[in-house]
């Protein structure tokens, strides 16, 4: 059996906070969905025509004041989905289509404009939770796999508990190298994060979304979840 899981901690300090979970098994993520390939375009056109104040909307600002609460500098730190926005906001810019699993969190990132990431979880372990680091947490950066850094203590990183490597630090600024997702990746737990107003309302909408855009480009097996104060663990199989 294996678990994700939301440090109650972290909700006592974030209480809108909710975590929307989606479990893809014997997933084919191999090769390139035209019809995918179509809709993430879209989404960059409609992005780049209707952009957002990412400092004053109330879903893109309530991420930085929370950087900033943990005393991180949301500008050298920008949460993932942010810096994402920020990038395809811009007339004419353009993202690979790396994966359809990945193809499938940017598109969700960019419409939701939610944090939507994912873990291959034969790369990473059985207990996967976000919580508080103590510092010896180790981290291998997605773009730098010859490097190692550790977390900051009471930084939040989503970690592997039983190894105590850190698949996303800065809770969802940066993921790692060693849980990443690859057209060989058959088997993902993939996270939506809301917070601040309608947290569980916007997470479960996006997360729906996510998992019948995997049963329908990668043919996967999906279970669906949500983390919550209430319900802080999510047990699975594999």
């Amino acid at each position: 059996m294996h678990e994700t899981r939301v440090d109650q901690k972290v909700f006592e300090k974030f209480p809108s906070f909710r975590r929307g979970i989606v479990v893809a098994r014997k997933m084919n993520n191999q090769g390139i969905s035209k019809q995918l390939e179509s809709l993430l375009y879209e989404a960059l056109a409609d992005a780049s025509s209707s952009p957002i104040d990412l400092m004053t909307d109330p879903g893109t600002a309530i991420w930085n004041d929370t950087y900033r609460e943990l005393g991180c500098n949301p500008k050298k730190f920008p949460p993932a989905h942010l810096a994402l926005l920020k990038r395809v906001q811009k007339p004419g810019v353009s993202i690979p289509f790396i994966n359809k699993a990945v193809a499938i969190m940017n598109d969700n990132s960019i419409r939701g404009v939610l944090p939507v990431g994912g873990d291959d979880i034969h790369r990473a372990g059985k207990i996967l939770e976000l919580s508080f680091a103590d510092g010896s947490e180790r981290f291998t950066p997605l773009n730098d796999p010859e490097k190692t850094d550790h977390a900051d203590p009471e930084e939040i990183i989503y970690v592997v508990t039983e190894t105590k490597e850190i698949m996303c630090r800065r809770w969802n600024w940066r993921n790692g190298f060693q849980t990443r997702i690859t057209e060989e990746t058959e088997t993902m737990v993939m996270n939506i994060d809301g917070l601040g107003e309608n947290s569980e309302k916007r997470a479960i909408s996006v997360r729906d979304r996510v998992a019948g855009m995997l049963e329908q480009y990668c043919n996967a097996e999906v279970e669906i979840a949500l983390l919550t104060p209430y319900e802080p663990v999510f047990p699975f199989r594999l």
